[in-house]
């Protein structure tokens, strides 16, 4: 049985359909930051945010394990494609794929995990990408 309160599991729930909108969901339930920092020293309520959070991982391991393939193909094809960026940059996707196929949080032992990236940085990235200009030399 949790010790936690029906507030702080509804802040939980919340928290993960907000998309992890921290300020949004203690705006919503008129929690103060003190208050929040006080709920994130608490051992029950932070486990029961990783197994929120270990949860979500399965779902989307599971989910993409479907789409792997798809991708995968789509991939190859876009090797031969005409444009040179396009086909430079899905091969790079393969060799990244292949370098990274079978490292799981399970089974990487010893290996380094890739860092991760906010989602403001990610957003910039691929921002960036799908502005990407081919040189006159291309």
């Amino acid at each position: 049985m949790s010790n936690l309160t029906s507030k702080q599991l509804e802040v939980i729930d919340d928290l993960f359909e907000s998309g992890g909108d921290e300020t949004a969901t203690l705006k919503k339930h008129n929690i103060s930051r003190k208050d929040w920092q006080q709920w994130l020293a608490d051992k029950d309520f932070t486990d029961k945010i990783a197994a929120r959070l270990e949860a979500s991982k399965r779902q989307s391991r599971i989910i993409l394990s479907k789409y792997i393939p798809l991708a995968a193909a789509k991939l190859v094809q876009l090797c031969d494609s005409e444009n040179h960026q396009t086909a430079l940059k899905a091969c790079l996707d393969i060799l990244s794929l292949q370098t990274g196929a079978g490292q799981d949080s399970e089974t990487a032992g010893s290996v380094e995990p890739a860092p991760t990236i906010d989602p403001a940085t990610a957003s910039k990235i691929l921002t960036a990408l799908a502005q990407d200009k081919p040189s006159p030399q291309d």
